[in-house]
């Protein structure tokens, strides 16, 4: 097939799934909240459950699955205000005094105290990711895209303080409650691949390996941010899920694949480690046959153009299912493991 009538195939199926009804960047919102449903059945009936209700209180993991999304609407350059009032509807119930305040708390101590560079987020907003090129095979620390307030860290973190632990550095915790929090959105984060997954490309679009040699910050692609094709970005995509995924749809059939998600065979503090190494695996698969164009500099960087090969769609469905599964049954595996019966 000539690349021209290729490329015309993907834009075709690109547009497609922005003209799907109800079509939304969502695994923030629905897909999370799948998660949070699955698990929420998961520990129903047990006192790990027992024990998230009483943290939680009328509230449900599926429910506050987006609060670590949620806080980022917090300003720290408008003196921690809240500043996305109206705009998702899924963080509505927040948006009253008592939560913001314990929002713009959260945020307040989980601000600057990884010491970020001057491109980078706030620390809490770091949390949601690491960014391991494609080359390796597993997470290590200290290879280009990993940190000490990366997802990885952070849900151990949060774990920790379930333990009865302090939280390490740069972490601030409050609470069991805010650790739960935490949680019931990092877990469904480190199972997305492209939170994990990153591809680096040099300024002809052809992939480079940032830990050989030295790093240029040009070549990364911001866990797929920076790679365009007529959706926009090639995150946004991968954010969305098919909508049998979405939140309220096709729990039972998830949750009863869930249930036959082997335990992580591990000890608790490896758990995150290797389910972004199940993540980095994905991420091969999401960029596998992909071709890039000559990168184009702009305000925010470098950004390249995308083209993705035939049967896409059915490789993100199958993948994004598989992961959201994963998710749940991970997310409920830690609170009974911390509360076992």
């Amino acid at each position: 097939m000539k690349t021209s009538s290729f490329l015309i195939l993907v834009a075709s199926f690109i547009v497609s799934l922005l003209l799907t009804p109800n079509h939304a960047l969502a695994w923030g919102a629905d897909g999370h909240q799948s998660v949070g449903a699955i698990a929420d059945a998961l520990i129903k009936d047990t006192k790990a459950g027992q024990r998230v209700k009483a943290l939680l209180g009328e509230n449900t993991l599926e429910q506050m699955s987006v609060w670590a999304d949620c806080v980022k609407g917090i300003a720290p350059e408008k003196d921690f205000a809240y500043t996305s009032a109206g705009r998702f509807p899924e963080c509505a119930f927040l948006e009253n005094p008592a939560a913001i305040a314990a929002m713009a708390d959260y945020a307040k101590r989980n601000h600057s105290d990884c010491k970020p560079a001057f491109d980078e987020e706030s620390c809490h907003k770091q949390y949601h990711y690491t960014n391991l090129a494609l080359q390796h095979n597993e997470y290590k620390q200290g290879r280009v895209g990993s940190n000490d307030r990366d997802v990885v860290h952070a849900i151990s973190a949060a774990i920790m303080v379930l333990q009865g632990k302090p939280a390490p550095a740069p972490f601030n915790i409050k609470d069991q409650r805010e650790a739960v929090l935490m949680l019931a959105h990092l877990v469904g984060d480190i199972h997305q691949p492209l939170h994990v997954g990153s591809v680096y490309l040099n300024a002809e679009g052809k992939q480079t390996n940032p830990d050989e040699g030295n790093y240029d910050r040009g070549t990364h692609t911001v866990g797929g941010n920076a790679l365009q094709c007529p959706c926009g970005n090639l995150h946004a995509l991968w954010d969305d899920i098919p909508v049998p995924l979405k939140r309220g749809r096709g729990n039972d059939a998830l949750i009863q694949k869930a249930k036959t998600i082997a335990k992580t065979n591990a000890p608790i503090e490896q758990w995150s480690t290797l389910w972004a190494n199940d993540a980095l695996r994905d991420a091969k698969i999401a960029f596998a046959s992909t071709q890039f164009s000559a990168s184009t500099p702009n305000q925010r960087g470098n950004s390249w153009s995308i083209a993705l090969p035939l049967e896409y769609e059915k490789t993100m469905a199958k993948l994004k299912e598989d992961a959201m599964v994963r998710a749940g049954a991970h997310l409920a595996q830690i609170f009974t493991t911390v509360w076992p019966e």
